[in-house]
């Protein structure tokens, strides 16, 4: 994927998968709900599931206030189509 944020020259969409935990990292909304789906998808082609109970987004400010598109964004979605 080309999808995730910059990190030394290297797109970075993922910082640490051991056992159970997963850091997942985009430089927007719409980034993350790519990551989230082709996340979902590889996992439903080995049968891995995911507790969506322990899940939580965390999003950083800018440095640059004028930059920011918007504060309140619709929830992330995993394996749903929404119409």
């Amino acid at each position: 994927m080309n999808v995730g944020c910059n990190i030394g020259g290297d797109m970075v969409n993922y910082l640490l998968c051991f056992a159970d935990d997963m850091v997942l990292l985009a430089p927007s909304w719409n980034a993350l709900q790519l990551v989230i789906d082709t996340l979902y998808t590889l996992a439903h082609e080995i049968n891995m599931s995911f507790n969506t109970n322990k899940t939580v987004c965390i999003v950083f400010n800018l440095c640059v206030s004028c930059k920011v598109i918007s504060r309140n964004f619709p929830s992330f979605t995993a394996g749903i189509v929404l119409l």
